[in-house]
């Protein structure tokens, strides 16, 4: 049975898989560089070597010099300021903030082993425009003897700059420059002509906010009214005669649509979907999005969630947005920076952002800022104070009975909206000062799909389904422990609490989510070998089996206290250093929850929950009813990458310090969209449990009919024969 499991899991597993014809299809990245601090050119004048910020650090990159498209790019451990070329730029040096110089190979950027001290360090950074002019959005080039113009080339009307340049003064010329709308733009001239061109849009890096916009099915607005209509009916058979009547005139639509033709409708289901088809089942199926994002610089821009292509963008007034905030109600987009300014867009055309508001919350620089219900937000000050801000210029419903948790590196503070609309402290949590909180996490809010899991032998296991749940990971400085703290948000209680003393490495990202009943968290320690560890929490109301501590007769009183949860707990070894975590989304919750991982190789990959399972157990201890469990399969310490769940498949992802993984739902249950923001922009998506709501696109549905079809005229044709047998049969007579 165990074997018949694993088979299936396998199964399953190559049902997820990223092929190739759905990689680069199904999935996109824009691979940026950043703001170009250095420019210079390899010793075999294939490549432009770039210097840029990545964070606090700075990233080196190629640069095709054809076509534009980067070849590679390394994330470098210190900040670079400038740079030396060194023999034709088969060598350059770089030097940092500190003054400290480092050598690398022009040909790869692999640095070289190499004592640098005695170099007289002189800058290429700045483009030597001896021999050039600037004129009328135009470069001349000038012959060195005579200073007459040799040739010009004709520069964009929005030109900023000059960020490399080399010429013969013969009529050959390499330029890159800059553009005030951070592009940049290479050109590449011959005896005088332009040969190639190509541009770089720089101006969609380091993303800090997101939205998401669903766009709207307009088909759906006749369907949306019969069902208006269908509820104002006064009884149920009144109903039910108005959605027959309204089915058959659909019917009768449909047949005078293809002139009463069958053989019109067999060649209209045989064809292949056109553009607008495509389009409209992407609306249908809720994969038509644009994914909104800002960068450092306030730039605003739509992009195509299926494509990566930008729709629109605006140039914001804000410096340090925080915050992106889509009301599909009112057709809004407000943004909002760390100073307490906030711009509100109109968007009842989707194709054009209209500013319509402006204004600020206050004179204090904002900490936090988070959606609480319609437009109300709770905004945390860097000077401590916490307020509830309204931004709707219509009246709102009170908030009544709503509990807040926020927390800085040394408190937990529980709050309490009361019923005119005030925010008050109900608790406090104060670690000690050599403690800190280093991840934070609340329960997340997705629709309950059962309450309890099946074992088995057919009993259940109930799930611990407070709602009001808390997880913190704490480190001690002193001891070097790691803790791991369950509370309630409500009151403050601690329900749970367990401690990791293996030589936790502070240093390294410690990521926390929280699940239905469950939570997971990831921590790279020293012991007993250094690796990076998984570990899941599963909270049930009782580890024994159909018994359910819970009353639905009863309401729970959360700040009387309620009972703890009985606790089971696995961890695993894992192979890579994970950096983000974020669960999967899907749109009713039926799907298998998935953890999706950044990792800092640059990939992103996926775990089913299946796989971090609390009650896994060694084989030997697996009981007969163990392995008749759905997705049941033995512990092992370590959960190796299958190749099978990752995400951006042979892509490479440079996110930055600051980075977000976000999951999108669509109107298939099966799929999510998965992003990951931050210097680089991926989307792509994944399916935990198998498409099983959708077809394969490949799907021969020709086939399919042609066989129905041929089987139909076989029964015309074979029911006399059929009928004449059963004749004889009943009289009794031989063939």
């Amino acid at each position: 049975m165990y074997f018949l499991s694993l088979l299936l899991l396998l199964l399953s597993a190559n049902v997820q898989a990223i092929y190739s014809d759905e990689a680069f299809v199904n999935d996109w990245q824009l691979q940026n560089v950043g703001e170009y601090q250095c420019v210079f050119e390899n010793d075999n004048s294939q490549y432009l070597i770039t210097l840029s910020q990545l964070g606090q650090k700075s990233l080196l990159s190629f640069i095709n010099e054809v076509n534009g498209e980067v070849f590679f790019r390394q994330p470098l451990d210190f900040s670079g300021l400038d740079v030396m070329v060194v023999d034709n730029g088969s060598e350059f040096v770089i030097m940092d903030d500190n003054s400290q110089m480092r050598a690398f190979n022009g040909s790869n950027g692999f640095p070289l082993e190499k004592d640098v001290s005695e170099y007289n360090f002189k800058s290429s950074c700045q483009p030597d425009m001896k021999g050039f002019k600037l004129k009328d959005k135009t470069l001349q080039v000038l012959d060195p003897e005579s200073q007459l113009v040799v040739f010009k080339v004709d520069l964009w009307d929005n030109f900023q700059r000059v960020e490399y340049i080399h010429t013969d003064f013969q009529g050959t010329l390499k330029v890159l420059y800059s553009t005030t709308d951070s592009k940049y733009v290479f050109q590449f001239v011959e005896n005088g002509e332009l040969i190639s061109e190509w541009v770089r849009d720089e101006s969609e890096s380091d993303i800090v906010a997101h939205a998401v916009i669903n766009l709207p099915d307009s088909s759906l607005d006749a369907i949306s009214q019969e069902l208006v209509q269908e509820e104002d009916t006064s009884t149920l058979w009144e109903a039910y005669k108005f959605r027959v009547s309204k089915n058959l005139q659909r019917f009768k639509d449909l047949l005078r649509k293809y002139h009463y033709s069958p053989g019109a409708m067999l060649t209209e289901m045989l064809k292949t979907d056109d553009d607008a088809s495509k389009e409209q089942r992407e609306l249908v199926f809720g994969l038509a999005k644009y994914l909104v994002v800002a960068t450092q610089r306030g730039k605003i821009s739509a992009l195509n969630i299926k494509n990566g292509i930008v729709e629109w963008s605006v140039q914001s007034n804000l410096n340090d947005i925080i915050l992106l905030e889509w009301f599909a109600d009112s057709s809004e987009l407000v943004a909002v920076d760390r100073d307490g300014l906030y711009e509100f867009y109109d968007l009842t055309d989707l194709s054009q952002p209209t500013l319509i508001k402006k204004d600020r919350f206050g004179s204090t620089k904002i900490d936090t800022i988070s959606l609480l219900d319609g437009q109300r937000f709770f905004i945390t000050t860097e000077d401590d104070q916490k307020s509830i801000v309204s931004l709707s210029s219509k009246g709102e419903k009170p908030l009544t009975s709503t509990f807040i948790s926020t927390h800085d590196k040394n408190h937990i503070y529980g709050h309490v909206v009361t019923a005119d609309g005030q925010l008050r402290d109900t608790w406090v949590t104060t670690l000690d000062d050599d403690e800190e909180i280093l991840s934070f996490a609340k329960r997340e809010d997705t629709p309950t799909v059962s309450l309890g899991h099946i074992l088995g032998n057919r009993t259940v296991l109930y799930k611990y389904l407070y709602p009001n749940l808390v997880s913190y990971a704490v480190y001690n400085k002193k001891t070097g422990n790691l803790f791991i703290h369950l509370i309630d948000s409500v009151n403050g209680a601690l329900l749970h609490s367990q401690v990791h003393d293996d030589g936790v490495d502070p240093s390294s990202p410690i990521e926390l989510v929280f699940g239905e009943n469950w939570f997971v968290y990831s921590y790279f320690s020293s012991q007993p070998i250094p690796e990076q560890k998984l570990a899941v929490v599963e909270l049930y109301e009782s580890l024994e089996p159909d018994h359910r501590v819970s009353d639905n007769s009863t309401q729970l009183n959360p700040l009387k206290g309620v009972h703890p949860p009985e606790v089971i707990t696995q961890a695993y070894f894992f192979p890579e250093v994970i950096k983000r975590m974020q669960l999967s989304d899907t749109k009713f919750g039926i799907t298998t929850k998935s953890i999706v991982l950044e990792l800092e190789s640059g990939q992103l990959i996926y775990l089913s929950k299946a796989l971090l399972n609390a009650r896994r157990k060694d084989e030997s201890q697996m009981s007969d009813d163990d392995k008749k469990e759905f997705m049941a399969m033995p512990y092992f310490s370590t959960l190796p990458i299958n190749d099978h769940f990752i995400i951006t498949h042979i892509r490479h992802l440079i996110m930055g310090s600051n980075s977000k993984l976000i999951s999108i739902p669509t109107n298939l249950e099966s799929t999510s969209i998965v992003c990951s923001l931050g210097h680089d922009i991926f989307c792509g998506k994944i399916a935990p449990s198998g498409q099983f709501d959708i077809m394969s696109p490949t799907f021969e549905k020709g086939k399919l009919i042609a066989t129905i079809v041929g089987l139909v005229f076989l029964c015309y044709f074979i029911r006399p024969s059929v009928e004449a047998k059963k004749l004889k049969s009943s009289w009794m007579v031989r063939n």
